[in-house]
């Protein structure tokens, strides 16, 4: 029996160390052929056991601890496999700066529009705008370089990544949809909308009510006042006009003023004029610049006052004194048929 015992001894422990060595054979290398406890910042040998038995540690147990270890292992490094493809590949993609900031540009008629398009990341990439019209799309700038053949579209590049479309003189036709690409695949877009508004010019009445005929009598001051709406841009620059002469800065026959109040949404200029004389009577215009014209045709008068006329009386007169002259013809012409038949 005890010499059964002395022969059996080497071959246990064989076996018992059998463990130890599968799970280093069969545990993945690294990428420079070494053994993974080799791998900084992962595991190394003095922190995981890949085989063998400590004290206390049964042969199952040593097993269990080398699974463990293969699983932690194939966990980071298909983490670190992952980033390395798609990490770097996410970080450097363009994006959009101020994406819902830019997507609805209200601009005024006449004027110049600027669409933003802010790109981060851009790299190699190119910036493009098109237009978008229905299922048609028009090709506006490629780069730096402007394919349109309305000289009217540029492409504005502002430092450091602000690819601006600039529209000068704005049309109706121009309201639409417009397009910022960046020549990534799948293409990333930004839409914008530019609405075109029209101010609306009228000279008003001392009742609000807009009119197109004043009257003023010799010696009065005449007053003219002109309301400006649905302007997105603020302007100042509102010309008055008698005929083809400009008033606002008129020195020449003096007593002339203009006023303008910007404190409301509406903006109201008036004009006057002082001591009027039948000179001053014609049309006159109330611009802001090539956009919108109100118009108003003012007679100064050296009779009758000229409220009475605004009343209608003036009116009145003036059907009277056609009817006297259609009579008058009438009579005419049946003296001269009576005379003939006489004959």
């Amino acid at each position: 029996m005890i010499t059964l015992l002395i022969v059996l001894a080497p071959l246990a422990g064989v076996i018992l160390t059998l463990p130890h060595e599968a799970s280093r054979a069969s545990y993945p290398p690294d990428l420079d052929g070494s053994s993974a406890e080799l791998l900084p910042g992962v595991m190394d040998s003095s922190e995981v056991q890949y085989g063998g038995i400590e004290s206390g540690q049964s042969a199952s147990d040593s097993t269990g601890a080398s699974l463990s270890s293969l699983w932690s292992y194939s966990t980071v490094t298909e983490d670190r496999y992952d980033h390395a493809l798609h990490g770097d590949q996410h970080e450097l993609t363009p994006y959009f700066q101020d994406y819902e900031n830019a997507t609805n540009i209200t601009a005024q008629l006449g004027s110049t529009a600027y669409l933003n398009c802010r790109v981060n990341r851009l790299r190699d990439k190119t910036v493009s705008w098109v237009r978008r019209d229905g299922d048609k799309i028009k090709l506006l700038t490629w780069g730096l370089h402007t394919y349109s053949n309305d000289a009217r579209y540029s492409l504005n590049f502002e430092h450091p990544n602000n690819w601006k479309l600039q529209i000068k003189y704005t049309q109706r036709r121009d309201q639409g949809s417009y397009e910022c690409q960046v020549s990534t695949h799948p293409p990333k877009v930004l839409s914008v909308r530019l609405n075109i508004v029209a101010p609306v010019v009228e000279i008003i009445d001392e009742r609000g009510s807009s009119v197109q005929e004043k009257f003023y009598k010799t010696g009065s001051t005449i007053e003219l006042k002109c309301t400006i709406s649905q302007m997105p841009q603020a302007q100042t620059f509102i010309l008055w006009r008698h005929g083809d002469h400009m008033l606002n800065y008129d020195t020449s026959r003096g007593g002339i003023s203009v006023k303008t109040d910007m404190s409301s949404s509406v903006i109201v200029s008036t004009l006057f004029i002082a001591n009027a004389t039948p000179k001053d009577s014609g049309n006159y215009t109330c611009s802001l610049g090539d956009v919108a014209t109100g118009s108003v045709l003012v007679h100064v008068l050296n009779g009758e006052h000229p409220a009475a006329m605004q009343h209608g009386s003036g009116t009145k007169d003036l059907c009277s004194l056609s009817l006297v002259m259609v009579l008058a013809t009438l009579t005419s012409i049946l003296n001269c048929l009576s005379a003939a038949h006489a004959r």
